[in-house]
């Protein structure tokens, strides 16, 4: 996956998405993976022998994500604002002060985070 450097070092025409992530996006977020079990290394509990498989619901993070780049001073906040509705959530995340930084935001939504959980139990 392209950073800036790269996408000026290859002349590329834009800040190409990451192919697991968009892979993970078709997916609905959901993926599994099974360790690698190197006999060499011993297991933290000795007497477990079944497979232990990892689950990751990766829907909505970084790979979705909203960043910005913060120079100098000021208010981070988190809007919401219902679809027919007038009333707005404002929420005031951080207080930048002297040189700035960085924020990003990202969210999840119900449909996916019951898709994990249901991926979650069948898998089990």
């Amino acid at each position: 996956t392209p950073d800036e450097a790269r996408v000026k070092e290859f002349h590329l025409k834009q800040m190409w998405k990451s192919p697991n992530g968009t892979i993970r996006n078709i997916l609905n977020g959901t993926v599994f993976r099974e360790p690698i079990l190197c006999k060499n290394v011993p297991r933290l509990i000795p007497g477990w022998t079944k497979p232990i498989c990892i689950g990751r619901h990766a829907f909505g993070d970084q790979y979705k994500a909203t960043d910005i780049v913060i120079n100098g001073p000021g208010k981070l906040k988190l809007v919401f604002v219902p679809e027919g509705k007038v009333e707005k959530t404002e929420l005031e995340v951080y207080k930048f002060t002297g040189a700035g930084g960085v924020a990003l935001s990202m969210y999840n939504t119900d449909e996916s985070i019951s898709a994990f959980a249901e991926a979650s139990m069948n898998t089990a």
